[in-house]
């Protein structure tokens, strides 16, 4: 397998995401912007389906960076976030506001961003991409109840599952060793 097959069934399992919209910040754009950034602080905590959830269920982007300031992990700064907004307003048509963190491990990086959005497609999204997602489909599971669709594939090594829960919809993929996890909401 070559080094760019994960990554091109990643990008392909998130396409046929019900969160098509997101794509742009999956993988591509959004990780792109966010890998070479940030060094671990003393002591993070490490990420929990319960501490995603009440990162994500902020209901403002300062009701969220207090929330992720509490992991311990590097807040990105705004110069750090300036090529994905920029792409990101070109692509909704409207104005967004956005925080996102970045804890580097031996294992890799995880990355948090949680942002809300005006415009033709105004909403508030969360998204969390980890190396080491052992776990965390059960425990949203255990959180959210039995996904709405849940699709699993050995052949290429993916899951996906996805809720729709007091409209808010909720998606997991994973692409062998790696998982992205939207949550989203419309304004």
């Amino acid at each position: 397998m070559d080094d760019d097959e994960p990554e091109k069934k990643m990008r392909s399992a998130e396409r046929a995401s019900p969160l098509r919209y997101l794509e742009i910040l999956t993988i591509g754009s959004f990780c792109a912007v966010f890998l070479s950034f940030g060094v671990a602080t003393a002591m993070p905590a490490d990420m929990t389906a319960e501490r995603l959830l009440t990162i994500c269920e902020a209901p403002t982007v300062q009701a969220a960076m207090i929330k992720g300031d509490e992991l311990g992990w590097p807040r990105l700064t705004d110069v750090e976030t300036q090529e994905w907004r920029r792409s990101f307003v070109a692509y909704n048509g409207g104005s967004v506001d956005v925080v996102g963190w970045r804890q580097e491990k031996a294992s890799g990086a995880e990355l948090l961003s949680f942002w809300v959005t005006t415009g033709p497609n105004g909403h508030k999204a969360c998204a969390y991409r980890t190396p080491r997602p052992a776990g965390f489909l059960d425990a949203l599971s255990e959180k959210l109840g039995a996904p709405d669709n849940l699709d699993k594939n050995d052949a290429i090594e993916s899951t996906t599952a996805w809720w729709r829960r007091r409209a808010v919809d909720y998606s997991f993929v994973q692409i062998g060793s790696s998982a992205v996890i939207n949550i989203s909401s419309n304004r």
